[in-house]
Parts: C-alpha cells; structure tokens; sequence
C-alpha cells in the first residue's frame, strides 16, 4: 500500500534533492549510483590475504612484535654505529641484513652486536625500553644478497619465532605489515601497505627476488620483516627508491628480499633445514631452485663468514674479535647493474646518541619534505600566473 507524501517530507525531498543536485553540478563525472557503490565498498569490504585470513594490524603485531629485535651495531669503544631491526627464526638465531652487522668500510662483522628483545609493556623511551640486551655474534652472511644469521651468546627462552611464508601464497595487491625501528620514529613501529609489485634481480643483483610494497618504512627497518595476515615473514625489508636520476623525490616505493630467497639461504648456506609455514606446493622452476643454482656459481659466490663467539658481554667491549673477512669463494669481480633510480641502504653506518639510540641527525638525507613543499609551491604560483 501506498503511503500519502505529508507537508513536511515533500518539504524534505526538496531539500534533499537540491542538496544532491548543487553536489553533482561540482562534480559531473559523479553518479549518484557510483557514489552509492564506492560507500558501500568502503563500508564492507574487509581486507583479506591471498590465504583467506582477515588482515587485522593489531593481532599482526601482538603476534609477531615479540619476535621483531632490535639489532646495535657499534665498536668495542662505542662512537659510530649501526641501527638495524631483526626477526627471531629460533631461540638462539636472528634473520637480518648483512649491511646492518658488516661495516661498511672494512667488510668485517662489527666488532660488537647486541639484540635487544621487545619489552611486554612499551613505554616510548628508548632509555627503558632497550634494556633487555643479548650479546650476538655474526654466524654467516651474504653481502650480495645482502642477507646475515645471528647466532645469540644465550636463547631467547619463552619468545615466539616467526616462519617463512610460501611465496606462492602472496599476490599483488596483498596487505602486509612491517615492524622495525625507522629513522626517527618509535621502536618496534608497525606499518602497513600492499604488495605493489613483483622484483626480478633487485638491485640488479641476480637471483635476489623480491617485492614492492608500499608499507612505509625507513632507514632502521633494516633487516625487519614484512608480514602477511598470519604474521609469517613473506620478506626482509631491506632498501627504499627515494630519489630519481632527475632529482625527482620518490615516495612509497620500498622493497623487500622475498621469502624463497631467504630459504634457499638458509638452507644452502647455513646448514638449516627451513619449511615454509602451511607449505604448499612450489613451481618447477620456481625461483629459490634459481636462487641455489645461483649460489654454486662462482659470479654470484657466497661471501660467509663464521665469527668466533664470545662468553660474555665484556669480553666483547674489552677485546677486538679476531675477525676473518676472507670469503669462503672469491666474490664477484664486477659490481651488479644498479637499478634506473637511486636505491637507499636503509641503514646506513651513522654516529648515534647512547641514549636516545634513533640517530637524530643525518645530513647525507636530503630533507624531502621541505623540497616537495618548494615544489608545490612553485607548482601553485605557476597555476597564478
């Protein structure tokens, strides 16, 4: 049955619609059914992992954050250091990046490396919330794939581990999340994006597959991983695309050293037998078998090295390590292919304050922020003009 319009609801509906129709004479290229189906998309589509499972940040980080280290790299005088993030794989073992625990200039291991576990209760001051240090020591690396294993002084007792996601599982388009220590923001931060694309050879360097995302992260995300909706680590956050061979600033361009690189690592390398977490079944010519034909070929050689352990913490602060740089084969005699743009390090060897340990101040960083405001308003006189 029909119900007859009153007074005040056609008084309504003419409201209404000379709402709606001032609305869509700004904007003509709107409909009223688009605007409809847009709000109902954003309104009930939750975000879902190739896997099926809902991608909820805060169960991510309390499952995975008490497995993500802090990593202090410095040498037995302190002065300048390295400030890097890792992931715990086992009780007495850290996943990180090479380029967070070799100095740079004399391709040792630092002499001194200290992981620090995430405390249960985060007060946002660096002071009490890296208090809980184990002395670690550099049990194998790689610096061309840029990979490291760390082998702590004692375990980890009670802490969770995190497993190697099955890259067949990850799509473009999936949301992920990363944990780390970003250049001058919290400890532990927790970010989270997309997987943007598929990497061959990143930074040119063969056989080291990866993934584009746009999950933010920074200089001291290094070595820290990037998680898919069951917190297992689909990669290693490892370099970011902050500038074009113009001058141009690039933003939300970050990679990750994918999951099957990782594994092949591990397992070829450093005596580990690694599965991925729900194993599902891999290609025939998927690119970790490519990844360890790659590593028995001298042009991509290992470059390992075993650095002797230490008993405890003093010795390591009053005694240089007797270090062996020497690789176990002769490393690549030519540097690989960079990639179009400028890919930055995340971590870089920088002096840090003791205290705050976040490296305030880093002047071979250009400050983005303020060139991209000269720019737009450069951009906004032009359109004046």
């Amino acid at each position: 049955m029909k119900r007859k319009a009153t007074a005040s609801h056609r008084k309504s509906q003419k409201v209404t619609d000379a709402t709606e129709t001032a609305f869509f004479r700004n904007f003509p290229f709107l409909s009223v059914t688009s605007v409809a189906f847009c709000f109902s998309l954003l309104l009930s589509v939750p975000a879902f992992s190739a896997g099926g499972a809902k991608f909820s940040p805060r169960k991510i980080y309390d499952k995975a954050a008490p497995a993500v280290v802090t990593v202090i790299c410095s040498g037995p005088e302190g002065g300048n250091g390295e400030l890097g993030s890792g992931s715990l794989i086992a009780e007495n073992e850290v996943l990180t990046n090479a380029h967070v625990v070799i100095h740079k200039s004399t391709g040792r291991p630092w002499p001194l490396v200290r992981v620090y576990l995430k405390p249960k209760h985060m007060t946002g001051n660096p002071d009490k919330d890296l208090h809980h240090a184990i002395v670690a020591r550099v049990a194998f690396y790689d610096r061309t794939l840029d990979l490291a294993l760390l082998k702590l002084n004692h375990p980890a007792v009670g802490r969770p581990t995190l497993s190697l996601a099955n890259p067949n599982s990850v799509s473009v388009g999936d949301p992920v999340a990363a944990i780390g220590d970003p250049e001058d923001g919290g400890l532990w931060t927790l970010t989270t994006g997309i997987i943007s694309a598929v990497i061959a050879n990143l930074g040119g360097v063969k056989g080291r597959y990866g993934y584009q995302t746009d999950a933010s992260i920074n200089r001291g995300n290094s070595g820290g991983p990037l998680l898919n909706s069951n917190a297992d680590i689909v990669g290693m956050n490892t370099m970011m695309a902050r500038r074009a061979p113009d001058g141009l600033a690039i933003t939300a361009v970050n990679f990750a050293i994918r999951s099957d690189v990782i594994r092949a690592w591990l397992n070829s390398n450093a005596g580990m037998d690694i599965a991925y977490a729900n194993p599902v079944s891999a290609p025939i010519n998927s690119p970790e078998q490519q990844v360890a034909q790659n590593n028995s070929q001298p042009a991509q050689a290992k470059q390992n090295s075993a650095v002797p352990s230490a008993s405890n913490e003093t010795a390591l602060v009053t005694k240089k390590i007797p270090v062996s740089s020497k690789p176990s084969t002769p490393a690549p005699k030519t540097a690989p292919q960079a990639l179009p743009v400028q890919h930055v390090t995340i971590t870089e060897s920088k002096p840090y304050n003791r205290r705050r340990l976040l490296l305030k101040k880093m002047h071979e960083m250009d400050n983005l922020e303020e060139e991209m405001h000269q720019e737009f308003l450069q951009h906004a006189q032009n359109l004046n003009q």
